[in-house]
């Protein structure tokens, strides 16, 4: 944290020279973080707070044609977070009552011992140490659940970047496609921390987990004696985000019947509790996902057509990981080490020969399967690098693509290997990425054989 500065606002010269030849020596202290400043009256202390900002300002009540506590007035209506400490030789009841209420953090009556102000401080000191703290931990979480999250510098990635910053600008509904485990619940989540409603509930439900009798007691709540087992009053997902965003995930496989209840909020901003006729209006933006295809459920019966229009606002389609794999190394770098965090593992590296495999498997469960498989590695395995049979079984095996030619794996047995990789890199005219692409393997496998081979 920033050093805290201090504000000394005393009309008279010597009290001021007092204070601060007292506070310099303490404030010099290593231990110390305090920057003092001394001003003479009120207008030159707001003329101060207007170049820099300060943490805390020590003023007198009774300045020379001017009153410490309009000061006060003033510094906590243009800066809120300033702390305001008042020195008064003249102590009432009601100067004390009136000051607490405008207000001051703290109250001194003169003459006070030195050690006592800095006792005071320090006291401040803790709080707005404290204050800073969760602020950072509150930016942290917000880093954590945002554009922090979307990991990866593929063109992709760019394009999915740049429209979550363009969406969180708007209220607008958003639809997000894309197949399992592609991140969708991770864009939704960074666009709301992204917003102007990042301060209030980010809430999820999922329309295909919840039993399809509940859903809709789910999303809108109840009142007591609704249904039976209707025991007490429930407050539905659509209350808990008022003023913020509430995700609806897999929204495909959503019921007809409350398809129409949420076309009805889409629509007109409004719903009621399952059992009660009492409309309540709902301020939620609405990021629905799915990995179904919505038209063909439509042409099915399955999915009402009005409900897409008012879901497909906007459409943000998210690539698998298949094509994107030049964000690998920095996917499994970051998964890597959240994984160690959170499953409280060592951290540690991934031999060339795992980092290949992975690179060889298609990975049809996207991110999520690629995080699955890391975790198995670094609970089972024991070597510091990893090696592939750190692996979960499934991916031990030999990867051979659907019509394709063999993986890259099946030419370390190949011994034209080196001949076919400096063809290769000749047609492409030294070009790694084309040569790579040539070769059908990535530019990262194509690094690893160039060294294997000393080219």
């Amino acid at each position: 944290m920033p050093s805290f500065r201090l504000l000394i606002v005393d009309d008279e010269p010597k009290m001021l020279r007092a204070l601060e030849r007292a506070l310099a020596g303490w404030a010099a202290d290593p231990s110390s973080e305090w920057e003092l400043t001394t001003v003479e009256s009120a207008g030159a202390a707001l003329a101060k707070l207007e170049q820099i900002p300060f943490h805390v300002v020590l003023s007198d009540i009774r300045l020379i044609g001017e009153d410490g506590v309009e000061l006060l007035r003033q510094i906590k209506q243009r800066w809120p977070d300033t702390e305001v400490v008042l020195m008064t030789a003249f102590a009432t009841v009601e100067n004390a009552v009136e000051a607490m209420k405008a207000g001051a953090q703290d109250y001194l009556l003169k003459p006070f011992k030195i050690e006592e102000l800095k006792a005071r401080l320090g006291r401040i000191e803790e709080t707005l140490r404290l204050r800073w703290e969760n602020e950072q931990l509150r930016a942290q979480l917000a880093r954590s659940q945002g554009l922090d999250e979307i990991i990866g510098h593929s063109e992709a990635i760019g394009q999915i970047r740049a429209m979550i910053q363009k969406l969180a600008g708007t209220h607008s509904t958003v639809l997000l496609r894309g197949e399992s485990g592609t991140g969708k619940d991770l864009v939704a989540r960074a666009i709301h921390f992204a917003s102007a409603r990042a301060r209030k509930p980010f809430v999820t439900a999922s329309c295909s987990a919840i039993p399809e009798s509940l859903l809709e007691s789910d999303l809108f709540g109840h009142v007591k004696g609704a249904f039976t087992g209707a025991t007490e009053k429930r407050v539905g997902r659509f209350e808990m985000a008022e003023g913020g965003t509430l995700f609806l995930d897999e929204i495909g496989d959503m019921t007809p019947g409350t398809q129409v209840k949420l076309l009805r909020v889409l629509q007109h901003g409004e719903f009621e509790k399952v059992g009660s006729s009492e409309t309540q209006k709902a301020d939620v933006r609405i990021i629905a996902a799915t990995n179904r295809d919505l038209e063909e459920a439509i042409e099915e019966g399955k999915f009402r057509e009005d409900l897409f229009y008012r879901l497909n606002v906007v459409s943000l389609t998210l690539p698998p990981l298949r094509e994107r794999m030049e964000d690998l190394s920095e996917l499994v770098e970051y998964l890597v080490e959240k994984i160690s965090l959170l499953r409280g593992v060592p951290r540690r590296t991934l031999s060339c020969a795992l980092v290949e495999r992975l690179e060889q498997h298609d990975w049809p469960g996207n991110v999520r399967e690629l995080e699955n498989a890391l975790e198995h590695a670094l609970v089972m395995g024991e070597s510091d690098p990893l090696e592939v049979g750190d692996l979960p079984a499934y991916l031990l095996r030999p990867a051979v693509k659907p019509g394709g030619a063999p993986p890259a794996s099946a030419l370390d047995l190949d011994q034209n290997e080196r001949e076919l990789i400096v063809r290769a890199l000749e047609e492409a005219g030294g070009n790694q990425t084309r040569a790579a692409r040539l070769l059908g393997i990535t530019r990262r496998a194509l690094g690893y054989r160039r060294a294997k081979y000393g080219l």
